[in-house]
C-alpha cells in the first residue's frame, strides 16, 4: 500500500504541474480534472471484503483480478450527478472486443461510493461510430461499498442473454441515475493498468480517448 500511495503521489505531482484542475470530495478523496478522475489519499477504512465469485461462465472479456488486486481502490473515474459538488455530471464508458460469437448473460464491475444517494446505472451498449450507442440492456444497483474498500463486485446479471459478434466493438457504461442528482460514484480502476478504448460524457455528448479502463469483466456462454 506505501508504494502504491507514494506512486500515486508523484503522478499527482505531475497532473499538478501539468495544469489539471483538483480538489477535495471528501475525507482524504482528492478530485482531479474536476472530478473525472478520483483518488484516496489515505489508508483504506473498510476491511477486506473478498470478490464473490461469478458462476462458471465463459469469459467473454475481463480485466479483473484476483484476491486484494481484484480492482484499483484508490483510483477510479468520477460518476457524477449535476449535483455531485464536482464542475460537471459524467458518464463513463469502457469498450471491449469480444473474440468469438456469444451471449453475455452476466458483467460484472468493481464500482464504489464516495457520497450523494448511493446508487448506480450499469449497462451493456452497442457501439455507435466509436462512442456508447444504445444500450442493449440496463441495470439498477444501490448501496455500494465506500470508496477505497475492496473487493465487492456488482454483478449485472440477465438470463436471457445479449447477443455479441466476434471483433465488434461494444461497450459497458457506468452513469448516475437519472433522478438522483448528488450521485458521487467511483468506477475503480483495473488493477493492472490495462487500456483500451474509453469514452466518457460530462454533459456534452460523448468523448473517446485510449486509456486505462474501468475494472470490469463481462461473461456468458
Amino acid at each position: 500500500m506505501r508504494k502504491r500511495i507514494s506512486g500515486l503521489l508523484v503522478g499527482l505531482g505531475v497532473l499538478v504541474l501539468a495544469g489539471a484542475v483538483w480538489g477535495q470530495a471528501s475525507d482524504g478523496v482528492v478530485t482531479i480534472n474536476g472530478g473525472r478522475n478520483t483518488i484516496l489519499m489515505r489508508a483504506p477504512s473498510e476491511p477486506f471484503v473478498p470478490a464473490a465469485e461469478s458462476p462458471k461462465l465463459v469469459k467473454i472479456y475481463s480485466n479483473l483480478g484476483t484476491g486484494s488486486h481484484v480492482y484499483n481502490s484508490i483510483a477510479g473515474y468520477g460518476i457524477l450527478g449535476p449535483d455531485a459538488g464536482q464542475p460537471w455530471p459524467e458518464s463513463v464508458g469502457c469498450g471491449f472486443r469480444p473474440k468469438a460469437d456469444h451471449t453475455v448473460t452476466e458483467i460484472q464491475v468493481g464500482a464504489t461510493y464516495v457520497q450523494g444517494t448511493n446508487t448506480l446505472v450499469v449497462s451493456l451498449n452497442e457501439d455507435n461510430q466509436g462512442i456508447p450507442g444504445k444500450a442493449l440492456h440496463t441495470w439498477r444497483f444501490s448501496n455500494l461499498p465506500t470508496f477505497g474498500s475492496c473487493c465487492t463486485l456488482q454483478s449485472a446479471k440477465y438470463a436471457k442473454g445479449i447477443p455479441v459478434k466476434k471483433g465488434k466493438l461494444y461497450w459497458v457504461v457506468l452513469s448516475p441515475q437519472q433522478k438522483f442528482k448528488d450521485t458521487y460514484d467511483v468506477w475503480d480502476n483495473n488493477f493492472a493498468g490495462t487500456q483500451g478504448a474509453f469514452s466518457n460524457n460530462i454533459g456534452s455528448g460523448w468523448n473517446s480517448s485510449y486509456q486505462v479502463l474501468g475494472a470490469f469483466g463481462v461473461f456468458g456462454k
